[in-house]
């Protein structure tokens, strides 16, 4: 056997053993990248479980949301019917405190109390404005029938005493020498009572009531019978 022979075989086997190793190399690789791929398929499929399980509980938080959400509407509803309930309450306690006040004022513009005056039943006071003159100043007083100065002393008698000028009967006045005071004696023709109203002559203003007095008895026929 030649030397070139034995190194021919040697050639070749080193060869195939090379290949051989590069096959089992390559089979090696083969296997590793099956079992990756395995791997990705069952991690992808784990991956996609996990997404729908938690797309299922996100969809099975949202009612529950909806529900606390409707609950929290439902209370601001309540809660905004409560308010407008203790509005209302409220106002309406306003508005009838307003009235007890109108209904108090105007009793105390008219109140009637108990006189130690043997001639008087009760007596009237208030808060009463003069009545509007159409007289100049300087005034001077005048009981003559039909003159200016004695129809407005009978209208402020009669405001006075809420009693209309024509239904009362005007028995007497007089100013007992006073320029600027006046008292007059009434009857209510319907009524039957008998008043004394007291009058003040306020200045470029009218005659303005002072006090009002329900008379026992007709002391302005008295005083004309007697004059």
């Amino acid at each position: 056997m030649s030397y070139d022979s034995v190194g021919s075989r040697s050639n070749r086997y080193e060869k195939r053993r090379k290949n051989t190793k590069l096959i089992n190399i390559l089979i090696v690789l083969a296997i590793l990248l099956f079992a990756f791929l395995i791997g990705m398929i069952f991690f992808d499929s784990d991956d996609s479980e996990e997404q729908t399980q938690d797309g299922q509980t996100n969809e099975d938080n949202i009612p529950d949301q909806y529900e606390e959400s409707d609950s929290e509407e439902d209370t601001e509803n309540e809660n905004t019917e409560d308010d407008t309930t203790d509005e209302s309450t409220n106002q309406t306690d306003e508005n009838n405190n307003e009235e007890n006040d109108e209904e108090q004022n105007n009793n105390e513009n008219d109140e009637q109390t108990q006189s130690n005056d043997e001639d008087v039943k009760e007596t009237i006071s208030g808060d009463w404005a003069p009545y509007p003159t159409e007289q100049d100043e300087p005034h001077t007083i005048n009981f003559n029938d039909g003159s200016q100065d004695r129809q407005e002393m009978e209208s402020a008698i009669a405001e006075a005493i809420n009693i209309p000028r024509d239904q009362l009967i005007y028995w007497w006045l007089e100013s007992g020498g006073v320029p600027d005071r006046v008292t007059g004696y009434v009857e209510d023709r319907s009524g039957g009572e008998y008043y004394r109203v007291y009058l003040q002559w306020i200045e470029n203003e009218g005659w303005q009531p002072q006090k009002a007095e329900v008379l026992h008895e007709n002391l302005g026929k008295q005083k004309l019978e007697s004059n």
